[in-house]
């Protein structure tokens, strides 16, 4: 028999990393639910006609699509918004506005690389029933403390844009299609420039105008540095509601103490269901993938037959998220809560020692116990082994004076602590 591998571009997770993980998880929790969203779920198997709907063919040719036994076309889901959306229409009597998040695995069949696999988690926000600056800024925020909560505060910058600014700078520049153009654009940091402009030439956008765009694609700019950059283009366009919005949301972040958030041209998020402010998170570097990206999508309840609803969201993926961690030395120290090992000397010193793992765990505190026949040296370097932060000795000494021995395994200072006292740990 040939040997058993994993598939392709899926991975396993031992228990030193899921560990990080499930931490890195109930972090996403927390601050989701420190913001007010409140948590949902649904199935990994959806219609694949709904994903026809909402992305097209591109997305259905990298789904792990089959044909079930009542022969329905169905799919693991690709992604997170299609299913959200057909649970808010599906409900009438939700009171808005609604904020809800999740943390759903999600599979694609498309090449894996680093920070795409074909199998992942995705934490996803999304905001139903009202717009504005405040709103946008609420959701750009809530990717922000997630980041911030991890230890990566000032390692990443957030690039924001506006798709109806982006649709009147292409218009006034004399673009045939802007549709296309804005999918273009979306390639502007995967392609050479050259590549990009042939194509823009291609739909009209020449000459000076052509140069013009390329050098405000060129670069990202603080929210003061937004009027002189339009200017380049067109003045008239700071009369645009998007610039307005873009602009007023820039400086509502500013306001409240986000410093690395951007405009950025380039960032238009080619997805054709976008109707306002988008925005994608990337570490400072620029060495990976987005961390996370989304933007307002108020159109596309209607596609799921529902009326018009107000909606914006994200997605942030475990994936380019855990590499952005290792790279900044932030994976070591995420979940860095007090492990204790607890060792009884004898067959008296275990029945204490199995007492005391109880009453720390009903404590709270992460326990676990050498029921082994060990001496205790090796009894030690086990525990140092497995990563456990404390010992806790329980022998003669420590039964006959009620009482039990601290060690910190790092520094190995070491402490008496009372039974009575066990609280203190």
């Amino acid at each position: 028999m040939s040997k058993i591998e994993k598939l392709r571009g899926f991975k396993d997770y031992y228990p030193e990393d899921m560990e990080k993980r499930e931490w890195i998880f109930q972090n996403m929790r927390k601050i989701a639910k420190n913001f007010g969203f409140q948590p949902i779920d649904y199935p990994s198997l959806e219609f694949l006609e709904m994903y026809r709907l909402k992305s097209g063919d591109e997305l259905v040719n990298q789904t792990y699509s089959f044909t079930d036994k009542g022969n329905r076309e169905i799919t693991l889901i690709p992604e997170a918004t299609p299913s959200t959306m057909r649970m808010l229409v599906a409900r009438k009597d939700l009171l808005k506005p609604i904020k809800w998040y999740n943390i759903p695995k999600l599979w694609r069949y498309e090449e894996p690389q680093s920070g795409r696999n074909r199998e992942h988690y995705q934490f996803n926000a999304d905001y139903f029933g009202e717009s504005g600056v405040f709103v946008n800024s609420e959701i750009i925020s809530l990717a922000c403390e997630v980041l911030n909560s991890m230890g990566l505060k000032n390692l990443y910058v957030v690039r924001v844009n506006h798709r109806k600014l982006m649709e009147a700078i292409l218009e006034r520049i004399g673009s045939i299609d802007v549709a296309s153009d804005l999918s273009i654009i979306d390639h502007f940091r995967k392609e050479s420039v050259e590549e990009i402009s042939g194509k823009l030439e291609e739909h009209g956008i020449k000459g000076q105008k052509l140069k013009n765009l390329v050098s405000l694609l060129s670069k990202s700019y603080r929210a003061e540095e937004m009027e002189e950059s339009l200017s380049l283009i067109d003045r008239d366009l700071l009369n645009e509601s998007g610039y307005k919005e873009l602009r007023e949301t820039l400086n509502q972040l500013k306001d409240n103490g986000y410093e690395n958030i951007v405009y950025d041209p380039a960032t238009v998020r080619g997805l054709s269901y976008y109707t306002g402010i988008v925005f994608e998170g990337f570490d400072r570097e620029g060495k990976f993938r987005s961390i996370f990206g989304g933007g307002r999508y108020d159109g596309l309840s209607e596609l799921f037959q529902g009326p018009p609803i107000p909606a914006i969201g994200f997605g942030m993926g475990d994936a380019v998220l855990e590499n952005i961690l290792r790279e900044n030395n932030c994976w070591e120290s995420v979940n860095k809560d007090k492990t204790y090992f607890i060792i009884g000397i004898g067959m008296e010193g275990k029945k204490v020692a199995n007492h005391i793992l109880y009453d720390l765990r009903r404590k709270g505190r992460k326990v676990s116990m050498d029921y082994s026949d060990r001496n205790l040296t090796n009894s030690i370097k086990h525990a140092s082994s497995m990563g456990f932060q404390y010992i806790i000795l329980v022998g003669e000494k420590e039964m006959r004076n009620k009482s039990i021995t601290l060690r910190d395994l790092a520094s190995g200072e070491q402490k008496i602590i009372g039974m009575d006292n066990l609280g203190e740990i």
